[in-house]
């Protein structure tokens, strides 16, 4: 059976200009054409926002199609005070959550589910959401899609909107793909730009730069990061391809970036081993959301 894209949302109109609403304006606006790195959804969410704060913008992504590992996640957002459970009578303040990584994680479940929620409106997918319990959470707080997977769903809309942003407005945004980035440029201990190899030639390209290039684990070579930082986890297969290499950690290293966790590799037990391929490397993820639904994991023996 073939997975059909899901259907693209309408034109949005914050093409021109929309408002922020109650998200603080952290950013002033400003011509400057930011470079993000990465097209993945991460990439695509910064490059929605830096245009509606009006900046310029160009997307540099490695491979030949923006999506990167986030159009295949297959289970959702979790989003602890968000509009689907308000609606379904759930208090949640997100607090269990709070307490795991420190103040970087309060912020983030602070402003995190309104950040989702901006993002969705403006991409058109609010009516294809629905609330999941899954696995790891108290509560039902995992924002999932009704039909296709929900990293199909937000990011294919998500790549729908920029393409026509960047049609409509070659000026405002620039969608470069098969463009790797190989060199952060610097002066006087600043990020001023980067060197990229688009189709085999290599270029310079000056602005601020966002890095939103994914994690690691899809590279197993000798001296990836997997391999030097996290090397108990290099016999396990993984749901990552190779499109995860760690590409802006890399990057960020070379010019003496800090780095912190990247010891702490997630390890899940739901992912499917295919008929013929139990020794492959590449495994594709099971949903967590089967599991808050009430499926029970069996093992090999049947327990």
């Amino acid at each position: 059976r073939t997975l059909e894209a899901p259907r693209p949302p309408p034109q949005p109109t914050w093409i021109a200009r929309a408002p922020r609403g109650a998200r603080p304006a952290a950013m002033a606006p400003t011509n400057a054409r930011v470079i993000v790195v990465g097209g993945g959804l991460a990439g695509l969410s910064a490059a929605c926002e830096l245009l509606e704060r009006g900046c310029n913008v160009t997307i540099l992504e490695k491979e030949e199609n923006l999506g990167g590992n986030s159009s295949k996640a297959t289970t959702g957002i979790a989003a602890p005070g968000n509009s689907l459970q308000a609606a379904a009578g759930i208090t949640d303040d997100g607090s269990d959550l709070a307490s795991l990584d420190g103040p970087e994680g309060s912020a983030l479940v602070k402003v995190g589910p309104q950040d989702m929620q901006w993002l969705t409106k403006i991409l058109g997918v609010d009516s294809e959401l629905v609330l999941r319990l899954t696995p790891g959470h108290k509560t039902a707080r995992t924002v999932g899609t009704k039909t296709h997977f929900p990293g199909a769903v937000i990011t294919y809309a998500a790549i729908h909107v920029l393409q026509q942003v960047s049609n409509l407005k070659p000026d405002r945004l620039e969608i470069v793909a098969n463009a790797k980035v190989t060199k952060l440029l610097t002066s006087a201990n600043k990020v001023t730009g980067v060197e990229v190899m688009v189709n085999g030639a290599v270029t310079t390209m000056f602005g601020p730069v966002i890095l939103a290039t994914g994690g690691f684990a899809g590279d197993y070579g000798p001296g990836s990061i997997l391999a030097t930082m996290a090397k108990t986890y290099m016999g396990y297969p993984t749901t990552n391809d190779e499109r995860a290499s760690g590409d802006g950690v890399k990057l960020g290293k070379d010019i003496g970036a800090g780095t912190a966790n990247l010891d702490s590799v997630q390890l899940t037990p739901t992912a499917a081993v295919m008929q013929g391929q139990a020794d492959a490397q590449f495994k594709v993820v099971v949903s967590d959301a089967i599991s808050g639904a009430g499926a029970k994991l069996i093992d090999a023996n049947g327990k």
